[in-house]
């Protein structure tokens, strides 16, 4: 398992806005195995996350409802594919975690991530 650290903001709304948080995560060089995940802790959990590897301009989102460790992921080129098999994205009981796979592309070594969560 491996967890990275990353700048997250949080922001709730005392109006009974619901929270959202995002980071910006940046990958070392070093490989990074198939067993590999990062895991984002937001204090809440999220209904909706948007991870985006700016590097390669792939996004993947998952939404309440979508099964854990699933996602809709875009590829630079626009097509959109339900992930079911590769791996994606699992709400945790305060965050949520993405996972590693070659196929998927979202986390890879030296790459430049952003991401969204919304409660």
């Amino acid at each position: 398992m491996a967890r990275n650290t990353a700048l997250t903001e949080t922001q709730d709304n005392t109006q009974g806005t619901k929270a959202t948080a995002f980071g910006y995560i940046t990958f070392p060089a070093t490989a990074i195995v198939a067993t590999d995940y990062i895991e984002e802790v937001l204090g809440f959990v999220p209904n909706r996350v948007v991870f985006t590897n700016v590097t390669d301009r792939i996004t993947i989102e998952w939404q309440k409802g979508m099964a854990d460790n699933t996602c809709v992921k875009t590829a630079a080129n626009g097509t959109r594919t339900l992930e079911t098999a590769n791996g994606g994205i699992t709400p945790t009981a305060t965050g949520f975690r993405v996972t590693q796979n070659a196929t998927l592309a979202a986390i890879a070594a030296s790459k430049d991530c952003m991401w969204v969560a919304y409660a």
